[in-house]
């Protein structure tokens, strides 16, 4: 005899599929639009237009470096989100590989008192703080580009790059307080532990506990923390 009892599975897709007509019927209701009933009354339904959630600024950006799994998708993210196509070198942000092995990411620190910006030597400025996000905005009119990159020389975190096509420097504006890398960083990593970038609008320690840490320095780290053993399956040295 055939139980008449509903499989698991089959009960989380069809409440997942009721989850997703609900959540789209409400988008489709936003702003005061009239919503069909259609079941159990066949009268009009005039249903309140949502409340939109204000998503908070988020003013600094943060690496977990032993959560990266080199997935590269935080640089897919940022090159599309700034120029509309996946390009990793024109990505304000970069996997450098230590050693051949180790996936070290590189994001700008947003620095409470932006070497970068204290470098440029143009008048006005070719560098500036977006005061609501923190993020570094770029006057591509003003900058010397090649010819300077006093910024780069500058920067602690060994972040700043040049636009290959440009010259000009490649400057992490946080995508306006909602950046896309660490968003992609979330969706992709797959890591049991966590993503490897976070974001906060806090930025204690930034100034501290990461200042003079090189990307090399930081793949030495990650060597000496994480196993990655030779062929004869001994511990790899980090030098």
């Amino acid at each position: 005899m055939k139980s008449e009892k509903k499989k698991f599975p089959d009960m989380i897709q069809k409440e997942t599929t009721r989850r997703g007509f609900l959540k789209g019927a409400a988008v489709t209701a936003a702003g005061g639009a009239v919503a069909i009933a259609t079941v159990g009354s066949i009268r009009p339904k005039v249903v309140e237009a949502a409340t939109p959630v204000k998503k908070s600024v988020l003013r600094y950006l943060f690496a977990e470096r032993q959560n990266c799994t080199g997935c590269r998708a935080c640089e897919y993210a940022c090159s599309v989100h700034h120029t509309g196509v996946v390009r990793p070198s024109i990505a304000r942000i970069h996997i450098f590989k230590f050693q051949n092995v180790v996936d070290v990411p590189i994001i700008c620190w947003h620095c409470d008192d932006a070497p970068c910006i204290e470098a440029c030597p143009t008048t006005p400025v070719a560098l500036k703080k977006d005061p609501k996000t923190n993020g570094i905005i770029l006057d591509e009119k003003t900058c010397l580009g090649a010819k300077c990159m006093k910024c780069q020389e500058a920067c602690p975190a060994e972040f700043i790059r040049a636009n290959p096509d440009t010259g000009n420097p490649l400057m992490c504006d946080l995508c306006g307080g909602d950046p896309k890398c660490v968003e992609a960083c979330l969706e992709q990593s797959g890591n049991p532990q966590g993503p490897c970038l976070l974001a906060n609008k806090l930025g204690f320690g930034v100034n501290q506990a990461y200042r003079n840490v090189t990307p090399e320095e930081a793949g030495e780290d990650l060597m000496g923390l994480l196993f990655y053993p030779n062929k004869t399956g001994e511990r790899r040295s980090g030098s």
